[in-house]
């Protein structure tokens, strides 16, 4: 930790994860400003000046924002629409606030957890699953289609087969938000594919599981957690769908070699933070299923004391490594 540290996290006010992480930058006394995406362009003003005698750094609300010493990028959410508001300049408002908040803080040269631009791509299934077989991870065997055909041709190769979205977990239908969960796709869902066509989503052999392998890391600090996932039918497929407050986890140490591909994908990848899915199969190989360059870990520290908010507060004070 420098005398200079000022800490900049963009999130949004309903992470409680952030919510962790800022107790403890307060607790020690770290100068931070938290920026909640959903108020703006709404609720608060943002000014940028740039050109001669000009840093082109930021003001809210007239005031101005110390350079961070270190930015942590956690989430970005929408503003809601103004009562009378029309949709379409609705939508240009919010687009254009996006544009000049995160072009803004873009441009800064520190520390970052993680740059936007590199989280934005990391967030793209098929991006990680090519750079990981790149790096030599085992990932299974994958079609990406909207061609029902080919779907029935990847069930006929792999033989059990899951399902599973290109980048979005979460579809607003209605006025009601829903996971979408990785599912098994049985045959009597290859008998009519309808729909199907209207977005490509992720084919993947069902790998056999002995357990899920939950791995965050942060900076180069890795914790890793055994899911006992094939304990609860609900969470068989994919753990997160089970309700199940009490599905086994445990703390593992993973082998050093695994742990040295995961600081390269990291790497590979621009990222000082992620949350990354493994199979560990039942003969004890690690396969790779994708990583969420933002993803929760709070009830992991919950159930496995981790202390992995503590470690997101350390990293954010602390020189770069």
């Amino acid at each position: 930790m420098t005398s200079s540290s000022f800490v900049l996290v963009v999130s949004t006010i309903a992470d409680v994860a952030t919510d962790d992480v800022i107790r403890r930058l307060a607790a020690a006394s770290i100068p931070h400003h938290r920026i909640n995406t959903e108020d703006f362009p709404f609720s608060r003003s943002l000014t940028l000046a740039y050109g001669e005698k000009r840093q082109g750094w930021l003001e809210l609300d007239g005031q101005a924002i110390p350079l961070p010493s270190a930015i942590w990028y956690r989430r970005l959410r929408s503003a809601a629409k103004p009562e009378g508001l029309d949709q379409g300049i609705y939508q240009f408002c919010l687009n254009e606030s996006r544009s000049a908040l995160l072009g803004g803080i873009a441009g800064v040269r520190t520390r970052w957890l993680s740059h936007p631009a590199s989280i934005w791509q990391a967030e793209h299934k098929p991006y990680q699953l090519a750079v990981a077989s790149e790096l030599g991870f085992h990932v299974p065997r994958t079609v990406i289609t909207n061609n029902p055909l080919a779907i029935r041709r990847a069930a006929a190769d792999f033989g059990r087969m899951i399902v599973k979205p290109t980048r979005n977990g979460h579809i607003l239908y209605g006025e009601v938000e829903h996971a979408v969960f990785t599912s098994e796709l049985l045959s009597v869902h290859l008998e009519d594919l309808q729909g199907a066509e209207l977005s490509p989503a992720i084919y993947q052999e069902l790998v056999p599981k002995r357990f899920d392998i939950r791995v965050t890391i942060v900076g180069t600090r890795i914790f890793a957690a055994r899911i006992d996932s094939q304990s609860d039918p609900d969470a068989s497929i994919d753990w997160r769908h089970t309700a199940n407050p009490k599905l086994p986890h445990y703390q593992v140490t993973l082998p050093q070699a695994l742990q040295e591909a995961l600081l390269r994908l990291m790497a590979r990848l621009g990222l000082n933070f992620a949350a990354i899915d493994l199979v560990e199969t039942p003969e004890g190989d690690y396969v790779f299923l994708e990583v969420n360059p933002n993803g929760q870990w709070l009830w992991l520290d919950d159930m496995l004391n981790f202390g992995i908010s503590q470690a997101v507060a350390d990293w954010l004070v602390s020189e770069a490594r």
